[in-house]
């Protein structure tokens, strides 16, 4: 399957096609996703648009957002052909296809495949617009799990044979994940699926997509649905932040590494942020308005307004704001080894939930540090420094007070100097 131009050295917008071979009729079914692009903005090494900043960067993604849709589609029909021992030839591609799409257009019915609905639900959301990559990727882990959950089954999961039980094995395949997926199908699938068991937290999450998939159908369509809940409850859990003392012996350390220097910094700037890793990790001086950071989340097109204080802007200015650039996989090792290094190494208790299952581990809290430690250390320290909630929501982008509670952790230091302050 591969996406071609139909005029590839024309000067103006020509037509995507989607191409897949049919071995049996040894032929080529094709359809027109109906998107144009300039040839110079296609990559026809990768067969995709290309991936580039600024306006262009931007209307090349929205494409290749929908061609994902059309590959999907293909993808899922192939694999729901195959547990159904289907002949998939050109007319039933073609009409497969016709029914997804009408004029390149969406058409208002849905499949009772449930990964053909997300599929659909995907495309119209698309059409709308205003949708995340990280918002998409959500969905798409969804459709991936149920893909492999129906070929773990040997039966098409279908909306009118949605029940409770349904739900309950579907978590705990989840639950199990590792031992039960089929690892071959898993990484034959577009997007890589991490082969990973749940605990109930990501399970809970999990869930509630899936339930909001299941009302967004029997809103818009008529299909009647049993009615479902999730039987999955989330928990607090034991995330930690870093103390004023800790910063200040990152701040401090000497360090010998180029590597660790760079993580550092950037981690820094993340806890003077308060930003996620996504966001503070391509900041610009395009963005400053005002003495003021402004910027738009990658992950909730929430704006933030992050003031440009000393600390803060030194470091992007050591850099000329041309942040290192470093993967989030080899960027938590860096600073896992910094923070040791540093000697942040008390004991920390970590407490998860699978199912009936409690498992209580301990670590050395350099362990436990990650990108996200940097957001979650501004938050609290920011609260625990007298900082109001709603100017703590305006710098980090967060919305939902739930949320902005989630992150903030209590310092058992603090607890005890205000118990001391008000009682001694």
């Amino acid at each position: 399957m591969y996406f071609y131009l139909k005029e590839p050295k024309a000067k103006v917008p020509t037509l995507i096609y989607l191409i897949h071979y049919i071995k049996s009729e040894k032929k080529n079914f094709k359809f027109s996703t109906g998107q144009k692009i300039e040839p110079t903005e296609w990559d026809f090494t990768y067969r995709y648009p290309k991936l580039k900043r600024g306006g262009k960067g931007k209307q090349n993604k929205q494409i290749s957002q929908i061609l994902d849709i059309y590959k999907s589609l293909l993808e899922e029909t192939l694999h729901v052909s195959k547990i159904k021992q289907l002949e998939v030839n050109r007319e039933y591609l073609k009409s497969k296809f016709e029914n997804q799409f009408n004029g390149n257009a969406i058409e208002k019915k849905v499949s009772n495949i449930v990964t053909d609905a997300i599929s659909t639900f995907l495309t119209i959301k698309n059409e709308t617009g205003g949708v995340t990559k990280n918002w998409i990727n959500k969905y798409k882990n969804l459709k991936n799990k149920i893909i492999l959950f129906d070929d773990y089954k040997k039966k098409v999961s279908l909306f009118s044979n949605l029940n409770q039980n349904w739900i309950e094995e579907y978590c705990g395949f989840l639950r199990d994940f590792p031992n039960l997926v089929n690892r071959k199908k898993a990484s034959d699938l577009k997007s890589k699926v991490n082969i990973a068991g749940f605990n109930d937290n990501s399970l809970h999450r999990h869930i509630n997509l899936l339930l909001s998939i299941v009302n967004w159908v029997k809103v818009n369509y008529e299909f009647e649905i049993n009615e479902l809940k999730n039987p999955v409850n989330g928990f607090n859990t034991d995330d930690i932040h870093l103390t004023n003392e800790e910063v200040k012996k990152i701040e401090q350390i000497q360090l010998q590494r180029d590597s660790l220097i760079r993580a550092r910094d950037i981690f820094l700037i993340g806890i003077y942020s308060g930003q996620r890793f996504s966001d503070y990790s391509v900041f610009e001086k395009a963005d400053i308005n005002n003495n003021m950071i402004i910027k738009r989340a990658e992950k909730t097109e929430t704006e933030s307004f992050i003031p440009l204080h000393d600390k803060l802007k030194s470091l992007l200015d050591k850099y000329d704001w041309k942040i290192p650039k470093i993967s989030g996989q080899k960027f938590n090792p860096h600073v896992k080894k910094v923070c040791k290094l540093a000697g942040i190494n008390n004991k920390v208790k970590k407490t998860n939930y699978k199912g009936n299952s409690k498992v209580i581990e301990y670590y050395e809290k350099w362990e436990l540090v990650s990108s996200h430690t940097a957001r979650r250390t501004f938050i609290t320290l920011s609260s625990e420094k007298g900082m109001p909630d709603h100017i703590i929501m305006k710098i980090t982008g967060i919305r939902d007070p739930k949320t902005l509670i989630k992150y903030k952790k209590t310092n058992q230091d603090t607890v005890k100097d205000f118990m001391n302050k008000i009682w001694s």
